[in-house]
């Protein structure tokens, strides 16, 4: 049986991410200046009090937003280099997540790109921070196949942001019922993203 305190502490995390997904949906459609906590507590059919039990102000729902964005992204792009296998389908298989994260969670993404200026400064350095190390460890990776002879631009920090940019503007255009089926995004995306690395493997070079 489990036990009485890990029971809540799951609920609690349930609502709270029922909240924060209501909040991305409504901040992506209305914007975040025209959606209230009114709004949030409306969509979900609770109460402005409950919402207020779980965040102290929409400032800090914006707030786990991102910082559940950036995080879930950085896990990621951390298990890519952890993984054993060549740069390019370690790239490759990570750039296929990143473009499948941004299908999945087409709504926070879209909210990722354009609330950031609604945020404190203390959350956008935090935010800054992580996307700082998320460049760093792409970069890094790219930065494998280069010394490995299989990747052949001159910037590897350049490449990873060119890629980042790349892959964080799928929210804007994919459609469920559009002409490639999401995997299909993934595998041309990931493509893509090994194409402007220039990789060429060892036969081809």
């Amino acid at each position: 049986m489990k036990d009485p305190a890990g029971m809540r502490d799951e609920l609690r995390e349930y609502k709270r991410s029922r909240i924060i997904e209501e909040a991305s949906t409504l901040f992506y459609a209305r914007g975040y200046e025209a959606t209230s906590v009114d709004l949030i507590a409306e969509g979900l059919g609770v109460t402005k009090p409950f919402v207020y039990s779980y965040f102290k102000n929409k400032g800090a729902i914006l707030q786990a937003i991102y910082e559940r964005q950036a995080a879930r992204l950085l896990d990621a792009l951390q298990e890519a280099k952890k993984t054993a296998g060549p740069p390019e389908q370690r790239l490759r298989g990570f750039v296929r997540l990143f473009v499948e994260d941004n299908i999945t969670h087409q709504v926070s993404s879209g909210v990722f790109l354009q609330e950031e200026k609604h945020l404190s400064e203390d959350a956008q350095e935090r935010i800054r921070k992580i996307q700082r190390e998320f460049d760093s460890l792409l970069a890094e990776l790219i930065q494998e196949g280069i010394d490995a002879g299989v990747f052949h631009v001159a910037d590897a920090k350049i490449a990873s942001l060119c890629i980042s940019g790349m892959v964080r503007w799928v929210h804007r255009w994919y459609r469920a019922d559009g002409r490639l089926t999401a995997d299909e995004v993934c595998d041309r995306m990931a493509d893509a993203a090994l194409n402007l690395v220039c990789f060429r493997n060892g036969a081809a070079a």
